[in-house]
């Protein structure tokens, strides 16, 4: 049955009302339970067709967290995120970021370090986030590093070196969203891992934001409203009265390996699953090594690697904290309880994404394939990436969650894509939107004053939570700027991602070393 218009009011209603409310899960209740009653309108009387909405909005839920690699898309996630739970509680992470700053010498030093620590905490973006903000400061306040520097460096390498990550709390949620964008083209003998991963260079956004906080940090320059920030030394909080900050330094270091060794293992984990699950349905043939180690991966069960990794990196993690530190049984199974834990409001969104995306397929609504007829042929193709970009960020940054966004985006924005493009997922215009998507979802959260990583950055990082937006902003929108005019106009007309990554990063050092200037508090310091 062809639904027309109508196909398009259970994501818009999700949109609007996310929008509205600042809020994504009830909108998406509200979403799945529109798309019910217009699936099962005209069954029969009022109320025989308010029961078989209501059934069909139970069922659609139930569905969506009962599919077997939902769940273990679910199991996956609290494994990760008890690991991280343990390494925050144990004190194996701070004790390692603490043994790196020792090693600091000057504003630049402090600043790379800071960046630095934060693209090694791939694995979670809150994790990332209340690491390093809260470890830092001590650091930042030594070497004349405003709070507001402090926080932009935190907030920019959170969420985009997760969102990059093969290996992180945002893998498998993008996994599924792409599954279900893959499954509503009617597209199910390729690997949703394998295309999420192909979309990489795609990603220009996270990528040249994080090209500019290693610009800013070498070079000691600032633009905008960043320049005028001044130090504001506070003292340590209960952040760091810690396991590892009550030890002996001897001690304290050896308990960084309990940091190092789980999550090394946990990568390790991962691609050794992945190879395994992969040997045989790799084509035969006479392929270089790496090609063939490629084709071994692309084709493993990615979600049973993903909970491999999880469960080896928890184990670790308790032991290795337990062995080391002798951390209290008690305080390591809270530690897996509450990081677990953390990991249960996401989900919620993810569920409910997956009933959505189940409604808007080409089986039942047929979203996607609407709007591809309707905006083929008057939306040129070479502007698909660029309009779902400015449309993704939108959103996030109305909505503050880059991971509802997605929800809503991704499974539509993929059926469109590749229908436009003959069901062709590894096209280049495919490829672009997909990436346009998520990298779109992260820009907005770095903009938005409701982000939740935003806040988080501010508050652990001892900021004002309005002055951390108001000197971000600048920074994020000149990297959005170049995304769009060397990376998705380009790309979607036929240059190569890389060669359009390269000139991004060109534009993007260029802006710092020559739009920035040094900050008024070293000018200041120079001058006496």
């Amino acid at each position: 049955m062809d639904y027309g218009l109508l196909s398009l009011l259970p994501p818009l209603i999700a949109i609007v009302l996310a929008i509205a409310t600042r809020r994504v899960v009830g909108p998406l209740m509200i979403a799945i339970l529109c798309g019910s009653v217009i699936l099962n309108f005209g069954t029969g009387s009022i109320f025989e067709t308010a029961w078989a909405s209501i059934y069909g909005f139970v069922a659609a839920i139930f569905t969506s967290i009962f599919e077997r690699d939902h769940l273990r898309a679910l199991l996956f996630s609290l494994l990760l995120g008890a690991m991280v739970g343990v390494l925050e509680a144990g004190g194996g992470m701070v004790a390692l970021i603490n043994r790196f700053s020792t090693r600091v010498r000057s504003r630049r030093g402090a600043q790379s370090l800071i960046a630095g620590v934060g693209l090694g905490i791939f694995f979670d973006d809150y994790a990332n986030t209340l690491l390093v903000g809260g470890t830092m400061r001590t650091t930042a306040d030594r070497f004349g590093v405003s709070r507001a520097k402090l926080a932009y460096l935190v907030d920019t390498t959170s969420a985009p070196v997760a969102g990059l990550s093969p290996i992180s709390t945002w893998v498998v949620t993008e996994i599924s969203y792409v599954a279900e964008g893959l499954a509503a083209a009617a597209i199910i003998d390729m690997s949703a891992f394998a295309i999420l991963m192909a979309s990489l260079p795609f990603r220009f956004y996270p990528i040249l934001a994080l090209v500019m906080v290693f610009a800013i940090a070498i070079s000691d320059r600032d633009f905008g409203p960043m320049r005028h920030q001044k130090p504001e030394p506070m003292p340590e909080d209960e952040n760091g009265a810690n396991a590892a900050n009550r030890m002996s330094p001897p001690a304290r270091n050896r308990l960084g390996w309990a940091a190092i060794i789980p999550i090394a293992a946990c990568v390790a984990a991962v691609v050794t699953s992945l190879a395994v699950s992969g040997w045989g349905k790799a084509p035969a043939g006479n392929e270089g090594l790496l090609r063939r180690i490629g084709g071994l991966i692309t084709n493993g069960d990615s979600y049973g690697a993903l909970i491999h990794g999880g469960a080896t990196g928890l184990a670790l993690a308790i032991l290795m904290h337990r062995g080391l530190g002798n951390i209290p049984w008690r305080t390591l199974g809270r530690g897996a309880l509450a990081g677990a834990m953390h990991m249960i409001p996401a989900m919620m969104i993810l569920w409910l994404a997956w009933a959505l995306s189940a409604q808007t397929g080409e089986k039942q609504l047929n979203t996607g394939g609407f709007i591809a007829s309707w905006l083929g042929e008057s939306v040129p193709t070479i502007l698909l990436p660029t309009a779902v970009f400015l449309i993704s960020a939108g959103v996030a940054f109305s909505t503050g969650t880059s991971w509802g966004t997605m929800a809503i985006l991704t499974p539509i924005s993929m059926q469109l894509a590749i229908t436009i493009t003959d069901g062709q997922p590894y096209d280049s215009i495919s490829l672009a939107t997909l990436g346009s998507v998520l990298a779109g979802a992260i820009f907005g959260d770095h903009c938005s004053p409701i982000s939740d990583t935003t806040v988080l950055s501010s508050r652990a990082s001892g900021c004002d939570h309005i002055v951390h937006v108001r000197t971000q902003i600048p920074y994020a929108v000149t990297v959005g700027v170049i995304s769009i005019l060397l990376g998705t106009i380009p790309v979607a007309m036929g240059f190569s991602p890389y060669l359009c990554l390269l000139v991004g990063m060109i534009a993007t050092i260029a802006m710092v070393r020559f739009v920035g200037r040094k900050p008024d508090a070293v000018l200041v310091s120079d001058q006496s």
